[in-house]
């Protein structure tokens, strides 16, 4: 098993961020220049026994881009999900697009926001989408169960996590975001990335009560690296680090 968490990655370029036998995860090269006025995406793809996982590929303008670099790892037609970890934008814009050029993969979003997809033009939704139950589950891909973890109210009120066995890594969405002017792909110095992920923290997340909560659930997890879906990956030197801080965040509710 190979793990690629360079900090010398470029943010704007694709790249293998692990590789085993029959298995790998990718980053898809989907941050913006961070002097973007836009929120910079980070967007994954898990390739498990040829079968494809494509994680939080974002809005309609980074569709070109990532639609190449995904095939550079796997035909698009064995893409068998396309999971959205909540309803935003920055998350499932280019949803119709991706309908086009993948149209037997399943949308896997909350069942909260499965009546949503009409909005995006998904006429069969019942054909198409495949409800994640609210207490969490599996994904299936290749011969890999992609746990699924509530992390609800956690900026959306039906909003997961997924954990990699194989990888050990673990997709956040929302948690562990970073905004700012940064230009590095992995954490480098944890002290500094504070900066960049508290004001997201304190002002999209619920309260204490649940940043607690799902601290417990993943800090039983053994986790190589967090993948959040904006920002920067946070290193496995630095896990711990961000769990204690979703520990004691106070956040949200809690600051009225």
């Amino acid at each position: 098993m190979e793990y690629n968490l360079n900090p010398k990655l470029n943010p704007s370029e694709d790249a293998v961020l692990f590789e085993g036998k029959n298995h790998k995860v990718v980053y898809l090269g989907s941050r913006e220049n961070s002097q973007s006025e836009s929120v910079g995406v980070l967007s994954y793809l898990i390739v498990s026994n040829n079968e494809g996982l494509l994680i939080d590929p974002g809005g309609y303008h980074l569709f070109p881009k990532l639609v190449y670099n995904v095939s550079k790892y796997i035909p698009l037609n064995n893409i068998k999900y396309i999971y959205f970890c909540h309803q935003d934008p920055d998350v499932c814009g280019s949803l119709p697009m991706w309908r086009e050029v993948c149209p037997q993969a399943k949308i896997a979003i909350g069942e909260l926001w499965v009546r949503f997809l009409p909005h995006f033009g998904v006429e069969n939704v019942e054909e198409v989408a495949y409800p994640l139950p609210t207490d969490g589950g599996t994904l299936n891909v290749g011969k890999t169960p992609i746990e699924v973890i509530p992390a609800h109210y956690m900026h959306s009120p039906n909003h997961f996590s997924l954990y990699d066995p194989i990888s050990k890594f673990l997709f956040t969405g929302d948690i562990g975001i970073a905004l700012g002017n940064f230009n590095y792909l992995v954490v480098k110095d944890w002290i500094d990335h504070i900066d960049y992920i508290y004001t997201p923290h304190k002002i999209l997340m619920v309260s204490n009560k649940v940043t607690k909560a799902w601290a417990e659930r993943v800090k039983k997890l053994e986790i190589k690296a967090i993948l959040p879906q904006h920002g920067a990956i946070i290193p496995k030197k630095d896990v711990k680090n961000f769990i204690r801080f979703m520990e004691n965040l106070k956040c949200g509710i809690d600051l009225i």
